[in-house]
């Protein structure tokens, strides 16, 4: 069995985060080990606040989680602060020869509005220090212009962001979740050129982001090319929130297990 360690904030509703990670990638059969970077507060329908764990803390459980799981895959998200980022780039470059796949989410600011990371020089170190060691990029939009300080306008503005991300060391990016026309769209770039789409749901979700980045691994690590991975994800991610039932609660997405 495949083990794969993911790193991320907590969500305790199970909509984003850890929990959907696991979920995902679980279904794929594969055995999975986290770390968290905070705790947010938070509910299906409220997000209230969020703490990072104390830099020690999060170093010492990475560290005893890799010296015992070699893990051949990784999903990042929520990463918080620049310390937690320097410590999981100190980490990944000491355990990368082992690993076939980072798969990182950006996630830097909530569904429900709220910034996901202080520090003034998170950006700076997060370029400088973890994207190098990254193979594929799942920024929205929003985040793909936070990162490179560009904004998303026509369809030209997609592939100079994507060509700006992959000049600081990321090989593979798909900018999610662009919306046109009762249509949504996924850009990639990295081995080739492509623009994937799928039709758009009357509905609002939380975690998909998550839930399509940790899908992205889990195909990466069946020996899918990076193009198909992402249309196998998307397509993947499509079908589940098709067969989601409706909840009395906040939005979120739910697994047909």
């Amino acid at each position: 069995m495949k083990r794969v360690l993911v790193i991320g904030g907590f969500d305790p509703s199970g909509g984003a985060g850890l929990l959907m990670d696991v979920k995902m990638l679980t279904l794929f059969g594969l055995a999975c080990a986290s770390v968290p970077t905070a705790l947010t507060f938070q509910s299906t329908k409220t997000f209230e606040a969020w703490k990072p764990l104390e830099s020690k803390d999060f170093e010492r459980m990475l560290k005893l989680t890799l010296s015992d799981l070699l893990p051949v895959g990784v999903k990042i998200g929520m990463l918080a602060t620049p310390e937690i980022v320097s410590i999981s780039a100190r980490y990944l470059k000491k355990y990368r020869t082992s690993i076939n796949w980072v798969v990182y989410d950006p996630v830097l600011r909530a569904t429900l509005g709220a910034e996901l990371s202080w520090g003034g020089d998170f950006l700076e170190v997060l370029k400088r220090e973890l994207l190098p060691l990254v193979d594929f990029l799942t920024p929205n939009q929003q985040e793909a212009s936070i990162l490179t300080n560009r904004e998303i306008t026509s369809s030209k503005d997609l592939k100079l962001i994507c060509t700006t991300l992959r000049s600081y060391g990321v090989r593979h990016v798909a900018i999610t979740g662009l919306k046109k026309e009762g249509r949504i769209y996924n850009y990639y770039l990295g081995e080739q050129e492509r623009l994937y789409s799928t039709k758009e749901l009357p509905y609002e979700f939380h975690g998909t982001g998550c839930a399509l980045s940790s899908l992205l691994l889990a195909y990466l690590l069946r020996d899918y090319p990076p193009p198909k991975a992402i249309f196998k994800a998307m397509r993947r991610l499509s079908y589940y929130l098709k067969k989601a039932p409706p909840l009395q609660a906040g939005q979120k997405l739910r697994l047909i297990l």
